[in-house]
């Protein structure tokens, strides 16, 4: 193997794994939000259950 394509495979994987660990770091805030989201939208949907039941107490 000449010294050129030994250079050229280094960079390759250099590369490589800069794309891997960058696609890996993404993963995380992406997670982070997306269970963020879905307990905000728990927490108003059980307000909201507890505001229909205290109006249903107190109006019927």
């Amino acid at each position: 193997m000449s010294e050129f394509e030994q250079l050229r495979n280094a960079t390759y994987a250099t590369q490589f794994r800069g794309t891997k660990a960058a696609s890996r770091s993404f993963e995380w805030p992406v997670l982070g939000i997306a269970f963020a989201l879905v307990s905000v939208v728990a927490w108003d949907l059980a307000l909201l259950w507890l505001a229909a039941k205290l109006c249903r107490i107190v109006f019927i």
